[in-house]
């Protein structure tokens, strides 16, 4: 049952995680393979907030649960993928265009 009710946050993440990479290539003019790279770890992050957390919106998303509490789910989950530093990278990028494009305002994550 819980997974019927996961389901439209779940769909709005993967329709999010394309333009994301879409925005990264042609706006930010990152090579497909920095891209990629972001991508990859917002894909991670996506599956995380759907299967660890009660979060129903990205605006929803606390400081702690995109800091903390995934790059410790990351580090015992996700082998041979980029370092925490980079995390906070990609987590920055995504929610600067949340907050661009999307109009998803998260100033708890942004203002770290």
């Amino acid at each position: 049952m819980a997974e019927e009710e996961r389901k439209p946050f779940v769909e709005k993440c993967e329709a999010i995680l394309d333009e994301f990479y879409d925005y990264l290539v042609d706006e930010k003019s990152l090579s497909e393979r920095t891209a990629n790279s972001h991508y990859q770890v917002i894909h991670i992050f996506n599956e995380f907030l759907a299967r660890q957390t009660d979060v129903g919106d990205y605006s929803e998303v606390t400081k702690g649960i995109a800091n903390t509490y995934f790059k410790q789910w990351y580090r015992r989950k996700v082998w041979g993928g980029p370092n925490i530093d980079r995390i906070s990278i990609t987590l920055k990028k995504f929610f600067l265009f949340l907050k661009e494009k999307k109009g998803i305002h998260n100033k708890k994550v942004l203002e770290e």
